[in-house]
């Protein structure tokens, strides 16, 4: 485990020097004015850039989790190792994947490619011990690896979306909550009290940070079929609202529609509860199951232009829009290219689903960056810690990934 140490460290040196070869991005609070965002000069600004996904959050289908693909959620990856190797090996053996999976030099290169922003997946278990997801399970390095990313932004001039992926109980059954089959969090008042905490915590640590474009505050919410959505969700969502604004008045906070919905209906108007300084979001794939008949091309159109729609049916809400996730599930160049010219007429901002992906060789829908050949993927339930830590810095981007050519975006 040495040897990664020192690997990191040289690695951070590099990135350290080359991170002050790009001009800053303004270094000022962001804030909305009518239906834009704007920096602290007034100037739009149109958020443009990627989600890392599989950063902290490890997901079946796109992160090198586990070599047979029995182990499901990054809950069961921690659990596995904690019980193999103890907690703080466990700990540091994350943290190999974690700073491969999403490294320094990542940052440099979406900032060096244009981008100005990152949508950052986060969920519970990274900074509370999960067996302990209360205040005094919290982790020393909570912050440590969200911390790392934030200022890789800052030195690299591009901002950060902090985005609960997964709340405490789970806010659906959906493994990238970071546990999945729970989906207990909406009828469960202290899981509900304890993500409260949680955000009031995350929203104190970053409340002066300038590269923090704000706080995105429930990913994907999925509140169990026949208990009126709105009626679940609104009262969570100005409970949130309200605790972040009592430790951070000032950040954007990012407010989504709900999963499968996928409509801004399901959100109310801003005025009606006083919010202010608020982004609505929505999220969007064109799966080929769901228009069947249809060409990709068309789904990706039809879909797209319904949520633009959407969006501009709420404009007397006066409040900016944002695409947070969204993929065109093709390789075809102009259907991408179509895809996020419509969202930029629109003047919606985006991040697109996903920076990396291990889904498929290069070129691969899922990522931006695909790898060229397969690295090795350990086994968390029978490998050594030292054949996890090897296998899992063979997945850095640096070894293989390449860009795909097919997202042709700009």
């Amino acid at each position: 485990m040495k040897r990664a140490r020192h690997r990191r460290i040289a690695a951070l040196a590099t990135i350290c020097s080359m991170a002050f070869s790009f001009s800053a991005f303004g270094q000022t609070l962001l804030h909305t004015k009518g239906r834009e965002i704007v920096d602290a000069q007034g100037r739009s600004v149109a958020l443009r850039g990627f989600n890392l996904g599989g950063a902290f959050i490890m997901e079946p289908y796109m992160s090198p989790m586990d070599r047979i693909h029995r182990i499901r959620d990054t809950y069961t990856v921690q659990q596995t190792l904690e019980r193999r190797f103890g907690r703080a090996t466990a700990n540091q053996l994350m943290t190999v994947y974690q700073t491969n999976w999403t490294s320094d030099q990542d940052i440099a290169r979406i900032a060096a490619a244009g981008y100005n922003v990152v949508r950052i997946p986060f969920w519970w278990g990274q900074f509370l011990d999960i067996d302990n997801p209360t205040p005094s399970g919290w982790r020393e390095d909570g912050f440590v690896a969200l911390d790392r990313l934030v200022e890789a932004c800052r030195r690299n001039g591009i901002y950060a979306i902090l985005d609960m992926h997964g709340a405490i109980g789970g806010q659906s059954d959906n493994p990238y909550t970071g546990q999945e089959n729970q989906n207990r969090f909406w009828k469960s008042r202290t899981d509900q009290a304890k993500t409260v905490w949680l955000w009031r915590k995350i929203a104190a640590h970053y409340r002066n940070n300038p590269m923090v474009a704000g706080y995105d505050l429930l990913n994907e919410p999925a509140p169990p079929a026949k208990t009126g959505l709105r009626k679940i969700l609104w009262p969570i969502y100005r409970r949130f609202y309200r605790n972040i604004r009592s430790v951070d008045p000032d950040h954007i906070i990012f407010v989504e529609d709900t999963f499968g919905t996928w409509s801004l209906d399901m959100l109310p108007s801003p005025k009606r509860f006083g919010w202010r300084n608020v982004v609505y979001e929505s999220h969007f794939y064109a799966w080929p199951e769901r228009h069947p008949g249809m060409s990709q091309a068309t789904a990706v159109k039809n879909i797209t232009e319904r949520n633009v729609a959407d969006f501009e049916r709420h404009a007397a809400w006066d409040v900016p829009g944002y695409i947070g996730e969204f993929n065109a599930l093709s390789t075809d160049p102009h259907i991408w290219r179509d895809l996020i010219g419509r969202l930029d007429r629109a003047h919606l901002s985006w991040t697109i689903w996903s920076y990396k992906s291990a889904t498929g060789l290069v070129p691969d829908a899922w990522g931006y960056l695909d790898p060229s050949f397969w690295p090795e993927r350990p086994d968390p339930a029978t490998d050594t810690a030292e054949t996890i830590q090897h296998d899992w810095e063979g997945w850095n981007s640096q070894n293989g990934f390449k860009r795909n050519p097919t997202m042709d975006i700009p």
